[in-house]
């Protein structure tokens, strides 16, 4: 493990305190008893222990130069906690650690378990705040991304593919409990419903990780969506694609998106595109686990609710998925813009946006679709690595209100020109050139729930993910009535 000095931290509570002020408290609309979690967030609470959850490769897999885990320090004060490294052989390492207000954490999971080829960690601080992310880079590109904080017992992964030639993927299933979880999984091809004979019954063992080789028993099919339900025990899910660009649709890449872990009728992904070409190379992959047929539609959401754009509409089958292209040219001229997925009849669905490499732009970056709004977020931008494109977009999916954002500096320096205070009217998004530059750490608050996004894409490779949310202020998105 390693520490880097960072720059001086802005005390986040303080920061973020209208935030929970404004918040009227989460609230649940299809029954759930829990309230509503982000994939990731942060717990500002001192009192309460903060979990993440860090699941891939290492260098030892063929694709893979580099991997590493960063914690940063957002308290004011030093924060201890407790790394735990899980490989799929089932050793088990953990260290325990100190991290200053401001400082980075590198770890490196492979330095622990060596000659393992996959290996998941999980980040546990007590009496202070942390962000924890990941990076990736292999000879196919660069992905980065938030660790996630969320462990459930059903998910859905909407795309991988396993066209050939040049295309790998795994289902990375981590079990960071000691009891065994026993998962089933099921998958939809190209040619429908496809189930291979190990993909039942799988045993997870406590504090372990299963790699599951999607290519070798989905061979050959251009978009492969997976359902993963635990029979018993709480897991985290994960994809990993490694593309290299000689397959069919030319995708070129390297990304591991988290699963959906619950479905919604309402899902979002703010800063799809940005400037001329941008809905080049960009699908939505829409997924209905139910065992009904569900009727939805993908709706544009931008700026100013002024360019009119005609929805796709959907009509999806028990446990179908379907693909929608964005790039069929209804979307010229548009400027930046994100996406609603919406379904009918409380029906829920799952959703995910897929961006390729098209026009010269490098990468592949996939987002699974946000189904939790926040008062509170926090959005760490490490390294850029050369990025043309690196923005953040926040997304007001709100059926009636306005919602005021504003932009505050945790460490490092504002891009110049930066906007501070927007308002977002209903179903609506403003975007954020973040710039190329040193790390940087932003605060968004907003006194109505929002969602937000960061894309960067430039000559090493792309990435997207929805932010860190701040535990606490989360809300479920309204669904339409």
């Amino acid at each position: 493990m390693t520490a880097v000095r960072g720059p001086a931290i802005i005390s986040l509570t303080v920061l973020l305190i209208a935030a929970f002020a404004l918040s009227s408290g989460p609230t649940d609309e299809f029954g759930a008893e829990t309230r509503p979690e982000a994939r990731a967030a942060t717990v500002l609470d001192g009192d309460a222990t903060g979990l993440w959850f860090c699941l891939g490769p290492t260098a030892e897999l063929d694709g893979i130069s580099e991997r590493t885990v960063e914690v940063v320090g957002i308290s004011t004060s030093p924060t201890k906690g407790r790394v735990t490294v899980a490989d799929d052989s089932g050793r088990v390492v953990e260290r325990a650690f100190q991290i200053d207000p401001g400082d980075r954490l590198e770890i490196s999971p492979g330095q622990f378990v060596s000659g393992a080829l996959f290996a998941g960690v999980t980040i546990e601080v007590s009496g202070g705040a942390v962000v924890v992310a990941q990076t990736f880079s292999g000879p196919t590109g660069i992905d980065r991304r938030p660790c996630t904080t969320r462990a459930a017992d059903s998910w859905v992964v909407p795309w991988l593919t396993t066209a050939r030639p040049g295309n790998q993927a795994w289902l990375l299933i981590h079990n960071p409990f000691r009891a065994a979880a026993v998962v089933d999984l099921r998958f939809v091809g190209d040619i429908g419903r496809r189930e291979a004979l190990d993909s039942q019954g799988v045993v997870v063992p406590g504090r372990a990780i299963v790699a599951y080789d999607v290519t070798e028993r989905i061979a050959d099919s251009a978009v492969v969506s997976a359902t993963i339900n635990a029979r018993a025990g709480r897991v985290v899910v994960a994809r990993l694609q490694i593309s290299d660009g000689s397959g069919p649709l030319a995708i070129s890449g390297l990304d591991l998106a988290p699963g959906v872990p619950e479905l919604a009728t309402r899902a979002f992904v703010p800063g799809v595109g940005v400037g001329e070409r941008s809905a080049s190379g960009s699908t939505v992959v829409v997924v209905n686990a139910n065992m009904e047929t569900v009727e939805a539609e993908v709706l544009v959401r931008t700026a100013v609710d002024v360019a009119k754009v005609e929805p796709w509409r959907l009509e999806l089958r028990a446990g179908q998925r379907y693909v929608v292209d964005l790039d069929d040219g209804r979307l010229a001229g548009i400027g930046a813009f994100g996406v609603e997925i919406r379904s009918f009849d409380d029906q829920p669905v799952a959703a995910s946006v897929v961006r390729r490499a098209v026009d010269g732009l490098q990468g592949l970056a996939v987002r699974a679709a946000a189904v939790v709004a926040a008062r509170g977020w926090v959005v760490d931008i490490a390294d850029r690595y050369g990025a043309m494109e690196d923005v953040m977009a926040v997304m007001n999916p709100a059926i009636e209100g306005i919602a005021t954002i504003e932009v505050k500096v945790l460490a490092g320096t504002a891009p110049d020109g930066m906007a501070r205070i927007v308002e977002l009217a209903p179903g609506t998004q403003a975007s954020f050139d973040l710039q190329a530059g040193p790390p940087l750490v932003l605060a968004v608050e907003a006194t109505a729930p929002v969602i937000v996004s960061v894309q960067s894409i430039g000559e090493s490779g792309a990435t997207a993910s929805v932010a860190v949310a701040v535990a606490g202020t989360e809300q479920r998105i309204i669904p339409n009535r």
